[in-house]
C-alpha cells in the first residue's frame, strides 16, 4: 500500500473531522445566541410591569395612602419571601379607592413545561369596590421570585428583615424592596453529543424605594 495515498487519506479524515466539529459548535453557539435572546425577552416583559408597579406602590394618584383613613393608613399589606400585597391607583380617578395588587409565584411545577423547574407568576389586581379580580398568569420560563425587605434605605445585601406577614407595625418599618427574577429556557442546550445538558438562565435583580414606604 502506497505509504502517501494512506497519509492523505488520514488528513483528509481529520480536515473532515475538524469542519464537522466547528459546525456542530457554530449550530450550539447559534441555538445558545437564540434562546438567550427569547429568554431575555421574555425577562424584560416581565420587568416592564415590575418597573411600572413596585415604584408606585401607595399611590393613591397625587395622594398616598398614608393619607386615606379608609385604608387604615396601609400601603403594604403583606410581605414574604415569595409574596407581596400593596395599594396601588390603576384608575387614575382621585375618587376611586387603590386597587389591591398582589405578585406571588407558586411552588407548583408547571405539568406541561419542558423544564422542571418553571413556576408559575402571578399578577393578581383587586379592585375593592367592586371585589372583582384580574388574575394574570405568568408561565413564559419563570423559576425564581424572591423578595427582599429592607428597614433602611441602602442597607447592604444581606442585611434585609424578616418577612414580615401581616403585621402592621413591622410592615410600617419597610423602606425599601429588592426583587429578584429569574427565567430558564425551555429546552436544554447540550455541548456534546452526550451527558447533560444545561437551561438558559437570564437572572434580573433590583432595588425599589418607593416614596410612599419613605414618606
Amino acid at each position: 500500500m502506497n505509504l502517501g495515498i494512506v497519509i492523505s487519506y488520514i488528513i483528509a479524515g481529520m480536515l473532515l473531522l475538524g469542519i464537522a466539529m466547528m459546525n456542530i459548535n457554530v449550530q450550539n453557539s447559534s441555538a445558545e445566541l437564540t434562546i438567550t435572546q427569547i429568554t431575555r425577552s421574555h425577562l424584560t416583559n416581565i420587568t416592564d410591569i415590575i418597573n411600572d408597579d413596585f415604584p408606585n406602590m401607595g399611590y393613591h394618584v397625587n395622594m398616598s395612602t398614608s393619607q386615606i383613613d379608609s385604608l387604615d393608613n396601609m400601603v403594604l399589606t403583606y410581605a414574604r419571601d415569595n409574596e407581596i400585597r400593596f395599594y396601588r391607583n390603576l384608575s387614575e380617578d382621585v375618587n376611586q379607592a387603590p386597587n389591591l395588587i398582589t405578585w406571588k409565584i407558586s411552588d407548583d411545577v408547571i405539568s406541561s413545561a419542558k423544564n422542571p423547574n418553571h413556576r408559575t407568576l402571578y399578577r393578581i389586581v383587586e379592585n375593592l369596590e367592586t371585589s372583582n379580580r384580574d388574575t394574570t398568569a405568568i408561565r413564559n420560563g419563570v423559576t425564581r421570585f424572591s423578595l427582599r425587605y429592607y428597614n433602611t434605605v441602602g442597607a447592604k445585601i444581606d442585611d434585609n428583615v424578616t418577612p414580615p406577614g401581616q403585621l402592621k407595625n413591622q410592615l410600617d418599618n419597610i423602606r425599601q424592596v429588592h426583587v429578584i427574577l429569574e427565567l430558564q429556557s425551555q429546552e436544554q442546550i447540550y455541548n456534546r453529543a452526550s451527558g447533560d445538558g444545561r437551561y438558559i438562565s437570564s437572572v434580573w435583580e433590583k432595588r425599589f424605594t418607593p416614596p410612599n414606604l419613605n414618606l
